[in-house]
């Protein structure tokens, strides 16, 4: 059994119990280079004496801006050893919340691997006690780079970590504002490799494909876990060479974002319904059943078929070995869970938050059930609220936020966390999460829309990237759509006007409104032709778009949609 409830002490694990010689890996000019479980120990210990040396002590806060990789464990672990706080930055975080961040928890320390935030932050730079570099052209003085730090010998100092001391400050999205600094300690992570290993336990022989970044807590925690079981992690260079990486190192388990599942989705259509002949009757028939079969149903023969002919040629293509694809970050819509399963994909979705650490309930092997977000973990007690919010308590739930005391009593009352959602649990405790407690809007004419179901029948389209609906205190529904640029050569402007991309959007709201109630259907859109960013600010650093900054930036093209009342509002 885990004992740890540290990270030194999860180190000390690593260091006496796990001998794995390809443990992490990275591609270096497209050449994979790998560290063994002792040189990722070994080089931990080593820049920790470092950051001890130049004055990292408890408590003190350390930035890690760089993207997933071997050496962001080794920063991060190291920081831990000492007992300090390391504080990760998303890489595509906007100038703004960049400056914000760093200083709203007193940087002194950065470690940087990025060029591109290393410039936005030049000036800052100037002013911090160390910079650690990693690939980085720098000419400040105080800048030292990742293999000369490494090389340093310096003694490391005994430090008392306690498992109730903060870890780590994760910065939310800031969907809603300026972000918040969700402080975690020691024990919040530890407590979730031990419940995650009752819930999907997993041998040493399983090799993991790491693409989310690290700075986001679900991908944090859950490569904690691989590293606690002592598999093999490969580290993607870029989310875009994910499909090819999968082919080359054929995980057995990866962690997903439902968006990724959709990419994917698209190209196996696309791809099959390019096929002519039989051939492509015999795909796109495969598919349909895929798309339709209710999950978990007996095989027929026409199914059986369908594997051997279509699936099986699918799933080598996600490298043909997959036993565990964990689905998390956001909502996975029924439609893509029900295709990946049905063409036998291990899917499991789960559900959690930042301020959670973050996993609060997930589907295993063992305890699963189409569309919901499976069962809580051991540790963690759920509850509804009279309005039907999901309340969480347990070791996962953070201390608070950082600086922002009247949030945090908000937020956690008598020790219940309000996670802002609205669910149902049923009578064997699997979770399904309808809404957002902001996001089921109440029209005018008091009728309940939930805002993220329709916005996932837009999104399933190839054509639509993003969408946001508008419902609120409004006499009927409708929607902000953003166009997948990459569906046109056309210029993008250009694009958007196109009388055939009006066909098309025409088609798809009459096909998404067929599966609504009449009060839910889109009556009017607006096609956007400014792409959503980070820099915009209409895009989170966790690449979920950000409803308020859209409503705000298009309030007039919002107000356009209500001008000329119409007569058929789905009374």
């Amino acid at each position: 059994m885990f004992s740890f409830n540290t990270f030194p002490e999860l180190l000390e694990y690593i260091k006496t119990s796990i001998n794995n010689p390809a443990y992490l890996s990275y591609l270096h000019n497209g050449e994979w280079q790998s560290f063994s479980s002792q040189a990722f120990v070994t080089h931990t210990e080593k820049l920790a004496a470092a950051f001890a040396y130049y004055g990292v002590t408890k408590g003190t806060s350390v930035a890690i801006i760089s993207g997933s990789s071997p050496f962001w464990l080794m920063i991060d672990f190291a920081l831990q050893r000492l007992g300090a706080t390391s504080v990760p930055i998303f890489a595509n975080i906007s100038r703004e919340n960049l400056h914000y961040e760093i200083k709203d928890s007193a940087i002194e320390y950065v470690f940087i691997a990025s060029q591109e935030k290393y410039d936005q932050l030049a000036e800052s730079l100037k002013s911090m006690k160390l910079v650690v570099t990693l690939g980085i052209e720098s000419n400040l003085k105080n800048v030292i780079e990742f293999d000369a730090f490494l090389k340093t010998s310096y003694e490391l100092p005994r430090v008392n970590v306690a498992h109730d001391d903060v870890a780590t400050i994760i910065y939310t999205s800031g969907s809603t504002g300026k972000p918040k600094g969700v402080e975690l300690t020691h024990n919040n992570l530890m407590s979730q490799i031990k419940d995650v290993r009752l819930a999907i336990p997993i041998t040493s022989d399983e090799i993991a494909l790491s693409f989310l970044p690290l700075a986001h807590i679900f991908e944090r925690m859950v490569v904690l876990y691989y590293l606690a079981n002592g598999i093999c992690i490969y580290f993607a260079d870029d989310v875009k060479n994910v499909g090819n990486l999968m082919n080359e190192v054929r995980p057995t388990v990866m962690t997903v974002v439902p968006r990724l599942l959709e990419k994917i989705y698209t190209k196996m259509h696309d791809k099959i319904y390019a096929v002519s002949g039989i051939k492509g009757l015999i795909g796109q028939g495969a598919l349909h059943r895929a798309n339709t079969k209710e999950v978990h149903t007996p095989l027929n023969s026409l199914d059986k078929l369908a594997h051997r002919l279509v699936y099986a040629k699918l799933l080598e293509a996600l490298g043909g070995r997959m036993q565990y694809m964990i689905s998390g970050g956001a909502a996975l819509s029924p439609a893509m869970e029900r295709f990946f399963v049905n063409i036998g994909i291990p899917l499991y979705q789960g559900y959690g938050l930042s301020e959670t650490s973050p996993v609060v309930c997930v589907n295993t092997p063992h305890a699963y059930r189409f569309g919901s977000c499976g069962k809580k973990l051991s540790s963690i007690e759920v509850k509804l609220s009279l309005e039907g919010e999901l309340l969480v308590k347990g070791p996962n739930v953070m201390r608070g936020y950082h600086n922002l005391s009247d949030e945090t009593r908000k937020t956690i009352d008598n020790g219940w966390l309000h996670t802002g959602d609205l669910a149902y649990i049923d009578d064997e405790g699997y979770i399904f999460i309808k809404s957002r407690l902001k996001e089921l809007f109440k029209t005018s004419t008091g009728k309940y829309v939930s805002a993220i179901a329709i916005e996932h029948h837009l999104t399933h389209s190839k054509w639509v990237d993003y969408a946001i609906i508008v419902a609120e205190n409004r006499p009927y529904v409708t929607a902000l759509i953003f166009l997948d640029p990459s569906m046109s050569m056309e210029p993008f402007e250009k694009y958007h006007r196109e009388i055939k991309t009006a066909e098309k959007m025409e088609q798809l709201i009459q096909h998404v409104n067929q599966h609504l109630n009449a009060w839910e259907q889109i009556q009017k859109y607006t096609l956007i032709p400014i792409l959503p960013t980070i820099d915009n600010h209409m895009l989170t650093p966790s690449m979920k778009i950000s409803r308020n900054t859209v409503y705000a930036c298009f309030s007039d093209e919002i107000e356009a949609m209500y001008h000329i009342q119409s007569t058929n509002f789905g009374e």
